[in-house]
């Protein structure tokens, strides 16, 4: 069980990380609020960097006209501005009517910050038996388990799967539970060999990557293939993959930068259909029985299985959060999942 430390006395500070400037981060202090009901105040444990979304904002792929507001985002998009969503922490103190208790352990989708104050519909409890470490892939599992909510993955099915970064391995995790056959790509050889663990069928280059589904496909290619790795040109190599009424599920983000695809004649005879999946929405047909706090329960009852740890490639001091930002951004081939600890 997860066994709440002792109280302690609060501060009333804090300190968040902020994108100032393209490919700049700095450490800010910034006053807390008072807890209200309904709100709880939460002490950090650890955060994982985003490599996706997050990173897009630091490296200036974002503009004011992109959607991607949250409601604990501050600043002014592109610049300076505080954002992320990932952060796992103790509660130090819990507003009335919240539902929470000083010590619990949860998943809150704020930025990277020490300290916060935030309304509980943004606040998960973490399951039992779950690490701090752990917990913070919540979203990411969401994110990935969203896709395949969105198209399940039948028995049988030939499924691949571009992009082997964390949401991509997760979602390759999940379709081999029922994947008649597997592929994974990526261009990066340290990628495709840290993925052996998922134990796909073929684990290729995307310039093998049409051949080698129609190999394992006997020529019908994919039936299920899903996009993670955000590159422009994935998505054009994910339509040739796929086979007639194929469908190729984008669970990444390109942020501002243009993606152009050559919509072939195949492509209109074989019926092949791209399908967005949103971590915070469900698909139409579940919402009668499911909703965002039961889908982020199951993320974490699959990180239970999972061994994070082929996932977690680094932990870096909270107050080191630049050199994450570099890691990831300068050193892709050694860098998968990134978490801050507190």
């Amino acid at each position: 069980m997860n066994t709440p430390p002792p109280a302690k006395e609060h501060s009333s500070t804090a300190q968040a990380v902020w994108f100032t400037g393209e490919r700049q981060t700095e450490l800010r202090r910034e006053e807390l609020p008072a807890v209200r009901s309904g709100e709880v105040l939460v002490s950090a444990v650890t955060s994982l960097v985003s490599a996706g979304t997050e990173m897009n904002f630091f490296r200036g792929h974002v503009t004011p006209s992109d959607n991607v507001t949250l409601p604990t985002m501050r600043g002014t998009v592109p610049y300076p501005v505080k954002y992320g969503y990932q952060v796992v922490g103790r509660i130090d103190e819990a507003g009335a009517d919240s539902g929470f208790a000083v010590g619990d352990l949860v998943f809150a989708t704020h930025p990277h910050q020490d300290r916060f104050v935030i309304p509980v519909p943004l606040v998960h409890p973490v399951i039992d038996g779950l690490t701090p470490q752990q917990a913070a892939l919540t979203n990411m599992c969401a994110v990935a388990y969203g896709g395949l909510l969105e198209v399940p993955v039948r028995i049988g099915d030939v499924v691949g799967v571009s992009g082997l970064g964390v949401i991509g391995t997760m979602a390759a995790w999940l379709a081999r539970r029922t994947a008649g056959r597997l592929i994974l790509i990526d261009p990066l050889m340290e990628r495709r060999d840290r993925a052996a663990w998922v134990g796909a069928d073929a684990v290729v280059h995307p310039d093998d990557a049409v051949a080698a589904i129609a190999e394992l496909s006997d020529g019908r290619g994919a039936d299920v293939y899903f996009e993670a790795s955000g590159a422009p040109n994935a998505l054009q190599t994910a339509l040739s993959a796929s086979g007639a009424e194929g469908r190729v599920v984008v669970i990444s983000y390109f942020g501002s930068r243009a993606v152009g695809l050559r919509l072939s004649p195949e492509f209109i005879q074989r019926r092949q259909r791209i399908v967005s999946t949103f971590t915070a929405e469900l698909p139409g047909e579940l919402l009668p029985r499911w909703n965002k706090r039961r889908k982020m329960r199951v993320a974490m009852e699959q990180l239970l299985q999972m061994d994070d740890t082929k996932i977690v490639s680094h932990r870096i001091p909270f107050h080191e959060a630049a050199s994450a930002y570099r890691l990831i951004d300068q050193h892709p081939r050694e860098s998968l999942g990134v978490l801050l600890e507190y």
